[in-house]
This record gives C-alpha cells, sequence and structure tokens, in this order.
C-alpha cells in the first residue's frame, strides 16, 4: 500500500487540509546510527550488563542526553532534524528506514532507546519493572497480561495514549523490528487540530466540543496507576474532560463507555451526541493509513494525534514502543 506524505521540505499550506501535520522525513540511509557507541554510553550509564529491554527512566535525563549527544553525532543530527519538524507543527513524522535492520534485537532496543532520550524524557511503560520500551507483539489471550491494543491482534480503532495520566506523555514512538506481512497491521494517524477544525464548522460539532470541555467524564484508573499518580478515588474512578488545551484530546472510545456504564449519571444524551459526534467524523476518510515498514519508525505527537492500527493475522509482527515527554 502507498500513502502520500508532505516531505520535510514540502510546504504544509499546499498539503491536502487532512496531511498538514503528517510529515516523512527521508534520511537518505546517508548516515548509520553509532550502536556501538550508544552501547557503551548506556553500559557506562547503566552498567554493563543491562539488556535493551531492562532500561529504565534515567535519574539525569539531562546527563545521558549530554553523554549521548558526545557519543553517537549523527544520531544526534536526525534528532535534531525530527525535533525541528515538531517544532514546525508535525503531529506524526514517518521515517521509512532507520538504519537498525541489520543488528540484533537487543542492540536496536538500545539504539531506539537512545533516539528517545535525545528527542525527550522517557517514561517507564507500567509501575511493577519500571521499564522504558514495551514490545508491541500479538498474545494468546489467556497469556494476556494486559488490556493493551499492543497484546492483540485485533483493531485498534482511533486513541491517544495514556488517557488516565494527570498531563499525558507528549509523544511517543513505533520501531518496526518486522512489520505483519499479512497486509494487516497498518497504522492510521489523524491530526487532531484538523479534527477540531473540522467540527468547528458544523453546529453538532461545535456542541461537541463544548460538552466534551465543559463535562468531565469518569475513566478508570488501574490499581497499580492510582498509587504512582497520586489518585485517591475509592471507587477507581476520576472525572477528566475529553477535549481540553493539554493535551487537546483525550480519547480511547472503549474506555469511555466502559466509565459511562459504570458511572450512568454521566451518559446524558448531550454526552452521547458529542461522543457519536466525533466518532463519526473520525469514521470519515482522512489522515493516513500505512504499515510501519521493517526497520520503519513513527513518533506521534499524542497531545494532538488520534492513532490506531488495522487488524492482522501475522504472529510475527514486532515492534517497539516508547513514550516520553518533551524536554522541558
Amino acid at each position: 500500500m502507498t500513502t502520500t506524505f508532505i516531505t520535510a521540505d514540502q510546504s504544509r499550506d499546499s498539503a491536502d487540509r487532512s496531511l498538514k501535520g503528517i510529515v516523512e522525513l527521508d534520511t537518505d540511509s546517508s548516515w548509520a546510527i553509532e550502536s556501538a557507541e550508544v552501547a557503551a554510553t548506556l553500559a557506562e550509564y547503566y552498567g554493563a550488563g543491562v539488556t535493551g529491554s531492562a532500561l529504565s527512566p534515567p535519574v539525569v535525563p539531562a546527563d545521558l542526553r549530554a553523554k549521548l549527544r558526545a557519543s553517537a553525532p549523527s544520531l544526534t543530527s536526525l534528532t535534531d532534524r525530527i525535533q525541528a519538524e515538531f517544532d514546525n507543527g508535525a503531529c506524526g513524522i514517518f521515517v521509512s528506514r532507520l538504519g537498525l535492520a541489520g543488528l540484533d534485537v537487543d542492540q536496536r532496543r538500545k539504539s531506539v532507546f537512545a533516539l528517545a532520550a535525545l528527542l525527550g524524557n522517557v517514561t517507564e511503560t507500567e509501575p511493577v519493572d519500571h521499564r522504558v520500551i514495551w514490545d508491541v507483539r500479538p498474545q494468546e489471550e489467556e497469556l494476556r497480561k494486559f488490556s493493551h491494543f499492543s497484546e492483540s491482534d485485533r483493531e485498534a480503532q482511533y486513541h491517544t495514549d495514556s488517557t488516565i495520566v494527570p498531563i499525558p506523555e507528549r509523544y511517543f514512538l513505533l520501531y518496526a523490528v518486522q512489520q505483519a506481512e499479512c497486509g494487516g497491521g497498518l497504522s492510521t494517524l489523524r491530526d487532531g487540530r484538523v479534527v477540531r477544525e473540522q467540527l468547528q464548522e458544523t453546529a453538532e460539532g461545535r456542541d461537541a466540543l463544548r460538552v466534551l470541555t465543559d463535562t468531565p467524564l469518569p475513566l478508570r484508573i488501574p490499581r497499580a496507576f492510582r498509587e504512582k499518580y497520586g489518585y485517591k478515588t475509592k471507587h477507581g474512578y476520576i472525572t477528566i474532560p475529553i477535549f481540553a488545551e493539554k493535551p487537546m484530546w483525550r480519547w480511547r472510545r472503549d474506555k469511555i463507555e466502559q466509565g459511562l456504564v459504570a458511572n450512568p449519571e454521566y451518559a446524558t444524551d448531550e454526552v452521547r451526541a458529542a461522543l457519536n459526534t466525533v466518532d463519526a467524523l473520525l469514521a470519515e476518510p482522512g489522515g493516513v493509513t500505512t504499515p510501519v515498514p521493517t526497520d520503519g519508525l513513527v513518533i506521534i505527537d499524542n497531545h494532538v494525534s488520534f492513532h490506531g492500527r488495522t487488524s492482522f493475522t501475522d504472529p510475527r509482527r514486532h515492534l517497539l514502543r516508547i513514550r516520553f515527554n518533551e524536554l522541558s
């Protein structure tokens, strides 16, 4: 499947409105990530025996970032280009070939971790073992430990990540160790700023934005996260606006529905109409649908973008996910 993106040297003003923030960055394969230098830097910082799957958030992110900038100038140059695109208004950046295909998976984990650590402050993916890298690959249903889209081969409808976090991570990346070869597992991306503009063009859309701003809705906080984020809720639910300033969108329709079922007093006709209006717009054509090819990378601004994935059947599909906050 071929999808047309805005390339880094094109004008966003001349592009299809739905694609204005979605950029393809061409690395020209003229550089190589300094995997040995990255591994040595991480070993110095974390200890000689550290594996890519065990990497945790650095105690002092700026210290690790300075070491990586000194030891990996080519990788630093790439991350500076990526940051410049986000500064210029990108909501998602695709890189079709990162240059790691010849490395083993542990080396790839370390290199992608270093890329994220240069761009921002990486966060742990769950509060138990504090690992940063999450392996996105399908699990048999009885083996799934979490209700994440990342353990399923089913469709993941448009959503945003970390909806329960007080301030969700600004960015996350997905690196493809192995893309699905069944024709499925395609990534979908939509600029939430364009969705907002489209909603503002109709009375129903304006009403939806007003309701989702003024009416916080209940979301369940998993027990393991309540202590981490200081939630004192007795029943496991907090109320959060779905549309706001930072982030612009908190959208997990399945989780929102769970909250409304458990707290039916929030499920008013007005709320239902607002949610359905957004859903209907997201079902219309727009944004991109594309594979993240093996050795490809996508980085998404989680505060303004909706993303998802089509279903797939290839059990070898394997992506690495890292979430991170912007530099303060």
